[in-house]
């Protein structure tokens, strides 16, 4: 069964970097197409997820996932004055006595621009229309969004109840014990392990407003993006999805997507709600940084995972550092690239996403962190400042307009 598994992962990979253009050609009834008129082209086309071949015949696996979640699924377009600017999807995540929230993507509000990298600013006389599944319309209003975290929450109102997405906040634990590998079972949470089959969402913006569904698979390879909080899933969208639900096969929303033209890069819905909360509370950003980058310890290379068990074969799980950022606080407190964290602020470190909750929490303050480092027989105890990155610390993300 594993054997199959990693198999059928490395099929993935493979036909990701195969149609990745291929894909893009499809748009047009003719493969040879003139490239620059493609190019100059592809944002007029707004092409619906089924015009890609990888979605044209969806199992009924994907479809049952993407019915469940539809009722909670809205078109968003944003508009300049009175021209159409951008379009994408959004999930309502809160009802209360008519009043809808919507996550999505911070896209639909950037001002358009045609350099590499997007503007971290909002769209001139700026109006959102948001459509639910019925095709009924409403007047949608930017209530909170972060350029960091490339993040919005739309609000509308409605006569009518509507109803909310089911939310599964994400549990990324895996654990390396020997002689095997063992998931962490946790009662309101879902476990996401590499090579698990999930749906990426969205609504189309013009009459009759069809659901679309892109089936794929998380995968552990790393974006490229600014943002190091991204995971990845091998579907495929378009822009017009930018901001959907990312879903289970139970049809719970465990992530936001963003369009890109290999994969679909996603921030976990446990982040997204993390970002909203503290936005409802304080009515301010935060965006805490240690001046590393991590993943989880069971992404590591092997040999990194034998010399750590050899030293501590009771760490089984736990947070790597795979770079420290000269001059930050990490760099200033002796965190090491390879050190594995398993205890921050004294409470035990299982995952990245875990310990994103906890230095989430504790930005601008000091945390004590527990590292196992090779070489050293014992843990080594550090102490540093979560740095809150402010607006001069905001990720690049790319155009791709």
């Amino acid at each position: 069964m594993g054997l199959f598994l990693v198999r059928n992962m490395y099929e993935i990979l493979g036909q990701k970097r195969k149609i990745s253009w291929e894909r893009e050609k499809a748009w047009y009834k003719d493969a040879d197409v003139d490239t620059d008129y493609y190019l100059s082209n592809l944002v007029s086309k707004k092409p619906k997820f089924n015009e890609i071949d990888a979605n044209r015949c969806l199992d009924i696996h994907t479809k049952i996932a993407a019915l469940k979640v539809a009722p909670s699924v809205v078109a968003l377009v944003s508009y300049l004055g009175e021209k159409e600017t951008i379009e994408g999807a959004g999930t309502i995540v809160e009802s209360n006595d008519g009043r809808c929230i919507v996550l999505t993507s911070a896209n639909i509000i950037r001002r358009p621009t045609t350099k590499e990298f997007v503007e971290n600013n909002l769209i001139d006389d700026m109006k959102i229309r948001v459509y639910s599944r019925d095709g009924s319309s409403y007047d949608g209003e930017l209530v909170a969004y972060d350029f960091h975290f490339n993040l919005a929450a739309i609000s509308f109102y409605s006569e009518s109840p509507l109803p909310v997405a089911r939310l599964a906040v994400l549990d990324d634990c895996l654990n390396v014990s020997l002689p095997s590998f063992e998931l962490r079972t946790h009662s309101r949470s879902y476990n996401l392990s590499p090579g698990d089959d999930v749906v990426a969402v969205g609504r189309y913006f013009c009459k009759p407003f069809e659901l679309m569904a892109a089936p794929g698979a998380y995968w552990l390879d790393r974006c490229e993006y600014d943002c190091k909080e991204l995971l990845k899933a091998t579907s495929f969208i378009t822009r017009c999805g930018d901001g959907g639900p990312l879903v289970n096969h139970s049809g719970e929303v465990i992530g936001i997507i963003y369009y890109d033209f290999d994969s679909t890069p996603f921030m976990p819905i446990r982040i997204a709600l993390k970002w909203w909360e503290h936005y409802k509370t304080f009515g301010k950003h935060c965006r805490p940084s240690l001046g590393i980058e991590a993943t989880n310890f069971y992404t590591a290379d092997l040999d990194i995972i034998e010399r750590v068990n050899k030293l501590f074969p009771s760490v089984c799980n736990g947070v790597l550092v795979e770079k420290v950022i000269e001059g930050f606080s990490a760099d200033l407190a002796g965190l090491r690239v390879e050190d594995v964290i398993v205890e921050c602020g004294g409470k035990n470190v299982r995952s990245f996403l875990e310990f994103f909750d906890i230095i989430w929490d504790k930005a601008g303050d000091t945390v004590n962190l527990v590292v196992v480092r090779q070489g050293n027989v014992q843990p080594v105890h550090l102490t540093m400042l979560v740095e809150d990155t402010g607006p001069s610390g905001i990720n690049r993300w790319p155009s791709r307009t």
